[in-house]
């Protein structure tokens, strides 16, 4: 059985990432500025194969993979498994407002975010039990192919944590990828993930966007 290539893609700015705001399952679309971004990433990824694509079902994520699925000409398979955390209690709520009322829970997800749970929602090892799954379960069953998947920041850090061959509990230890950026991992017959580039996102020049470290 061969390898299945994984080319994960982060998607563009989003109305959330624009006023500082944590998401989770919140489901609020691209900004311009995203979309942009978005179709510099499909540019980019002309040069790839491309067999197939998945995505999230949430906004952000699906109308990153319009974008390359237009210059790839494939449809995308919607997948709510690999939508970002569900944030609970944090859901939609400004950063700074995390900060104030959840004050002992967000400093966990600042600073050692591989233990810590959002306040009334999933944990982040509940998150990579959903995650990791899904993404050898894809791999599975597209053996030989290269498959995109557009997703979101949290999904794609335990993917990275998996293929670095790092536990979950060492999240803390790898940051953030930037929106649009492009993270490609092999995944053999076994379910071993290897790293093959992580967080491509220099195509994007001046159009580029970090999540800020304290996040």
């Amino acid at each position: 059985m061969a390898k299945c290539r994984l080319i994960l893609v982060r998607h563009g700015e989003s109305e959330g990432n624009r006023d500082r705001r944590f998401l989770g399952h919140t489901d609020l679309p691209l900004t311009d500025r995203g979309h942009e971004q978005a179709k510099k990433t499909a540019e980019f990824l002309e040069k790839y194969e491309i067999d197939l694509m998945y995505s999230s079902d949430l906004k952000r994520a699906f109308q990153t993979g319009e974008h390359i699925a237009e210059i790839k000409c494939l449809s995308i398979i919607e997948d709510p498994v690999l939508r970002e955390i569900y944030a609970g209690d944090w859901e939609g709520k400004e950063i700074k407002v995390l900060e104030r009322e959840f004050e002992k829970d967000y400093a966990v997800w600042k600073n050692n975010i591989g233990l810590s749970r959002c306040t009334g929602g999933e944990s982040f090892a509940e998150l990579y039990g959903r995650i990791i799954p899904e993404l050898e379960r894809i791999a599975a069953d597209n053996s030989g192919l290269s498959v995109c998947i557009t997703t979101h920041a949290t999904p794609i850090r335990c993917a990275r944590l998996k293929a670095f061959g790092y536990p979950f509990e060492r999240a803390n230890e790898i940051g953030w990828t930037a929106n649009a950026s492009v993270t490609v991992i092999d995944v053999d017959e076994v379910g071993n993930f290897t790293m093959v580039e992580d967080n491509l996102y220099s195509h994007l020049g001046e159009l580029s966007t970090v999540l800020p470290k304290n996040i």
